[in-house]
């Protein structure tokens, strides 16, 4: 009779956790959506909301507006509910977690008549270890796709240089004898006067500097300054107001910096 009731109360225990995996679920999803419209509308008027405040302080009839509150309290909802709601979705989410995963474990207890020994506040330890693995598995993902688009980016590079070389020479990209002032001559379109070289060297001068190597580098020099810089400047680990720029600036001399760029400096400058 006992591991009748239990059984029952199990059954019981799993529906209040699947009315609440429910309904929290529902409220959850609904206030993602009103916050992520009221982001949008926000990123819309934000540009001229400046102009607005401007204008309420500058008007001398600007109490007739702040008398309607039809027109000021969607401005207010605008602006505060994404913040507000957003951290309401974290409050919600959390407590979701807990209270139906630990009702999903009694109920299954109760059921099949074993004992796991669920410490009610073990559940909100397994939440913050949960999110913070999500957390991770997301930032993993996204320097992955960081990464793909680097080396994309890369090759790009160094395709550009190798059509500009062999355009201008007239198909020559060999050694250094072949380049302009430096052993030979060519236009390949580019009008008289001009020589990719320079534009070159300049570049991958600015680059080693960047990353501060010396300029007869090689990819492996190039890589390990790379990543220390990327570690030191990465937006998600710096947040100094200048670490975007300064990171975006490491990753272009980065991708500039392939071994063919290398090895065409070298024969450019004879080293």
């Amino acid at each position: 009779m006992k591991r009748f009731f239990s059984k029952i109360w199990g059954y019981i225990l799993f529906g209040i956790a699947k009315f609440l995996d429910v309904v929290l679920g529902g409220i959850i999803k609904g206030i993602s959506f009103l916050v992520n419209i009221t982001q949008r509308v926000r990123k819309l008027i934000a540009p001229s909301f400046g102009c607005i405040i401007a204008l309420l302080i500058f008007n001398p009839y600007s109490f007739i507006f702040l008398m309607r509150t039809w027109l000021w309290i969607p401005l207010l909802i605008i602006f505060i509910f994404p913040l507000l709601g957003s951290t309401f979705v974290s409050f919600l989410a959390y407590w979701k977690y807990v209270l139906c995963e630990y009702l999903y474990d009694k109920s299954d207890d109760c059921i099949k008549g074993t004992s796991k020994g669920q410490i009610f506040g073990e559940y909100g330890d397994r939440y913050k270890k949960q999110k913070a693995a999500e957390a991770e598995a997301e930032r993993k993902r996204r320097y992955a796709e960081e990464e793909a688009a680097r080396e994309r980016r890369r090759q790009q590079q160094q395709e550009q240089w190798r059509r500009i070389f062999e355009e201008f020479f007239g198909g020559f990209a060999g050694g250094a004898g072949t380049y302009g002032p430096f052993g030979g001559a060519g236009t390949g379109g580019y009008g008289q006067g001009y020589n990719p070289a320079a534009d070159f060297n300049q570049q991958y001068r600015q680059s080693c500097d960047a990353l501060e190597i010396p300029y007869d580098t090689d990819e492996y020099q190039v890589k390990l300054a790379y990543r220390k810089k990327a570690k030191q400047y990465h937006p998600d680990i710096n947040k100094s107001t200048d670490a975007t720029q300064k990171f975006q600036e490491i990753s272009s001399a980065y991708e500039f910096l392939s071994q063919e760029n290398i090895d065409r400096y070298k024969r450019l400058n004879n080293l």
